[in-house]
């Protein structure tokens, strides 16, 4: 597993949190603050499962997407030990919350790019022409989906910074919702982009059987194109 160090110090801060001396008024606070460590936690192997599938691409560009797929993801894994050493120290703010989100869609991008970079290595004449196009739309369209709804948990926030208690009140809700999305979409991109390796030479990829052999039409998703 990539990214191990940054998991065992996480999970070194959230030690630290369950040993908290805290009265029975701050409990609730404890249990967001070990609530967010666990979203990073997640986060962070996040992170880790794409760089195993990037890692599955072992074509002449096989080492050149891993070594830019590591470096990418290191600018954002970071973010989410940072917020964890911040809230064992009682500093998680307002801004830590959006520094979460974007290191959230910064580590789904990549598992978008990693799908568009497996896609431009395919020929389409390989499973037809229309499922191929059909397949980079679907691509394209999952991550703005993706994309503005966490525009849209942002936005929300932003809009009751002026209030503490509501403030309180979507902090949980919104760690939740984002870490639910980036789960989906993510494993989402990781095993299409396993997929689409099947039909790249010299790949471990999962070779997806085509619409046509299963009976399906041209173009349906029960081909290359599904998830």
């Amino acid at each position: 597993m990539s990214f191990r160090e940054e998991i065992k110090t996480i999970c070194e801060y959230w030690e630290d949190m369950t040993s908290w001396n805290t009265c029975i008024f701050d409990m609730e606070a404890r249990a967001l603050s070990l609530h967010l460590c666990m979203v990073v936690t997640k986060g962070v192997k996040l992170a880790s499962r794409i760089m195993d599938s990037a890692a599955l691409r072992l074509d002449k560009q096989g080492e050149i997407y891993l070594h830019t797929t590591k470096q990418t993801l290191n600018m954002y894994v970071p973010i989410f030990v940072k917020l964890a050493e911040d809230t064992n120290h009682k500093n998680f703010n307002n801004k830590s919350v959006f520094s979460l989100l974007g290191a959230l869609r910064g580590v789904a991008a990549i598992s978008h790019i990693l799908v568009k970079d497996a896609l431009e290595s395919v020929e389409h004449v390989e499973y037809g022409s229309l499922n191929y196009s059909l397949l980079v739309q679907d691509t394209d369209d999952s991550w703005h989906e993706f994309e503005q709804n966490i525009n849209n948990l942002e936005h929300k926030f932003r809009a009751v910074l002026n209030d503490n208690s509501k403030i309180y009140e979507l902090l949980r809700p919104t760690m939740e919702e984002a870490i639910a999305l980036t789960v989906l979409f993510i494993s989402q991109m990781v095993t299409r982009h396993e997929r689409v390796l099947g039909y790249i030479p010299n790949t471990k990829g999962r070779r997806a059987t085509k619409a046509s052999d299963e009976g399906g039409p041209p173009g349906s998703k029960m081909g290359f194109g599904s998830t």
